[in-house]
């Protein structure tokens, strides 16, 4: 196995193929597509990152997995809490591409920024290593508010219980008109917390503590075997770095339930902010690539620059992610570059066809097997692409908006908003179309990508023959 490629995959959570290809800022990135693979059209299999990474990871589509593949939201049981019920979204024991890769003699090493990507989830189930940085990077900032917090974590999904009842309770003795001014502001409140206590509007969202983890390892454990490295970096998920912590209200739901206005100024801010992050993420991911060139890794690699989903920025009156997966949600970046000697190889190869990231397993079992020398696998074969929405991750404060929605109107507004964008949803992409499934629950959509891109037109009711041909691929 000494002649086996070492494998690095870079994950730029929630980045969106649009903003990626073709961003002058990102010059690292840009480097890498213009040398190796670039797949236009790469489209994720999940809306938000727990379904999508373990659809990654299982070589399995998203809704025949599932624990991700449930209600999370009108259930009353907290599955969705990884800190505080310590979410399971795979069983354990699961056979994921890390432990795969083990049989090839690989050693698997996984940085993860993302709370949802951690030891106790299971989705690094298989890897050798892992470094859950999000512990640390996400609560340095403030670590006063997280020992507060403390008697909720440890306490788990009944001290979540309590403390939501308790809330209602002490809110009966106020007049009806009082709770939503109080609702808001006690909601503002704890949002500028948690942006304190992790940093999540600052430019750096662990991509530092990333870099010192990845040379600390190549310095102390690195031993010479073929590697796979998968580095979950999380600096272009939300909130973003918009003014002062706090200054701009950046909660998705005061917007989808129409408490505040979604308008033109509030996205173009939101999204300056996001492109901000991408463009200091590619400096650290060019700093990553020397410190992996200088350790030897680079002398016969692969290396990747993928996400998990893309982001959402006002289109069709959305925010953010795990909602309807329209283009700008459903569609990553997706690149690979070979290196050589610390050198890149020049390949100058575009795959036009809509891809699933999903197929990537397949292509990195066969980079690691000696099958093939360049990213492929099944990625150029894939003739029907789905995305899979099985229903939104915010669960947190179910029982809280039921209790509430009965004396606040902005609690009713956020209940009803989640559960209308909480249904299942497919979207399936062939030939240039795209058809979005709502199995029975709403209208189903239906548009020509080719000529329109935004998807503003949908044309269901005039090619109701092309959207059964395209619904048969879905089941």
């Amino acid at each position: 196995m000494r002649n086996a490629k070492n494998i690095v995959v870079f994950l730029l959570d929630t980045a969106r193929g649009s903003d990626v290809y073709g961003n002058p800022e990102l010059g690292h990135i840009r480097r890498m597509a213009r040398h190796g693979t670039t797949y236009v059209n790469a489209i994720s299999p999940g809306t938000w990152t727990a379904p999508a990474h373990a659809s990654l990871f299982m070589n399995d589509k998203v809704s025949s997995i599932s624990n991700v593949y449930q209600d999370f939201f009108d259930n009353g049981t907290y599955k969705i809490d990884p800190w505080m019920v310590k979410t399971k979204f795979l069983d354990d024991g699961s056979r994921t591409i890390a432990s795969k890769l083990s049989g090839y003699g690989y050693r698997s090493v996984l940085f993860s920024n993302n709370p949802f990507l951690t030891s106790f989830t299971n989705l690094a189930q298989g890897f050798d290593r892992v470094y859950d940085l999000w512990m640390h990077s996400n609560v340095k900032y403030n670590r006063s508010l997280v020992k507060k917090l403390g008697f909720i974590i440890n306490g788990g999904a009944s001290a979540k219980a309590k403390m939501y009842r308790l809330s209602y309770a002490m809110t009966l003795p106020l007049p009806k008109s009082a709770l939503d001014w109080l609702y808001l502001k006690l909601r503002l409140k704890l949002d500028r917390g948690v942006a304190k206590a992790d940093g999540t509007h600052r430019l750096d969202r662990g991509a530092v503590d990333t870099e010192r983890a990845l040379a600390g390892y190549l310095s102390k454990d690195y031993d010479y075997r073929p590697h796979f490295m998968f580095l979950n970096m999380i600096e272009a998920h939300e909130n973003y770095p918009v003014g002062r912590s706090g200054e701009m209200v950046q909660d998705k739901w005061l917007y989808l339930g129409g408490v505040l206005d979604l308008d033109d100024d509030t996205v173009k801010k939101l999204h300056r902010g996001y492109m901000k992050r991408l463009a200091y993420l590619d400096k650290k991911i060019g700093a990553m690539m020397e410190t992996l060139k200088v350790n030897g890794i680079l002398d016969n690699a692969t290396v990747v620059v993928t996400s998990d989903h893309g982001q959402l920025f006002g289109e069709h009156g959305l925010l953010y992610h795990a909602v309807f997966p329209y283009h700008n949600l459903a569609s990553v970046p997706l690149i690979a570059a070979n290196y050589e000697d610390g050198k890149i190889i020049a390949h100058d190869d575009r795959v036009e066809r809509p891809v699933s990231t999903l197929a990537l397993h397949d292509g990195i079992m066969n980079l690691a097997s000696g099958r093939e020398s360049y990213l492929n696998g099944n990625l150029r074969k894939d003739r029907y692409v789905t995305c899979e929405h099985g229903g939104i991750s915010e669960g947190w404060d179910e029982q809280l908006l039921r209790l509430l929605k009965k004396r606040s109107d902005y609690a009713k507004q956020i209940y009803e908003a989640k559960r209308k964008l909480n249904v299942r949803a497919t979207a399936v992409y062939h030939d240039g179309m795209k058809l979005i499934h709502y199995f029975g629950k709403r209208k189903d959509e239906l548009y020509d990508m080719s000529s329109d891109p935004l998807e503003e037109d949908s044309i269901i009711d005039k090619r109701r023959d092309l959207a059964n041909d395209l619904v048969r691929h879905i089941c």
